[in-house]
């Protein structure tokens, strides 16, 4: 089964993760939507080193690119679809809580907003 990746975009249209793929230099923006494409094609199944379940239906997408790692949010919608809801530049060891609270409450806006239609 072939996966689509959506962006979730807030309700004054500005999508943060197409932000945050814009902020990235050329070469690991090119990295990182790799992976984007490799969880089009594998789904969140591909498991680590590229998925992990982080918490209460979010995942993260890893992208290490030599000593930089990036992560990508995103969370289960309908049967293929994944709902990217922003990224950020991993420093630490653990997932920073408010990336994942920011996470939560991107999908809480847009199931709002979209609830079960498709």
């Amino acid at each position: 089964m072939k996966w689509e990746t959506i962006e979730y975009t807030k309700p004054n249209g500005v999508a943060p993760v197409i932000e945050y793929l814009q902020s990235l230099s050329p070469k690991h923006e090119t990295k990182v939507l790799r992976s984007i494409q490799l969880l089009e094609e594998f789904g969140p199944e591909i498991g680590m080193p590229h998925v992990r379940h982080l918490n209460d239906g979010i995942y993260e997408l890893r992208t290490s690119f030599s000593s930089n790692i990036f992560r990508t949010l995103f969370f289960h919608w309908h049967e293929n679809k994944l709902v990217l809801t922003h990224g950020f530049t991993k420093k630490t060891q653990k997932t920073p809580a408010r990336e994942i609270r920011r996470a939560e409450m991107y999908r809480r806006d847009y199931l709002e907003r979209k609830g079960d239609k498709e």
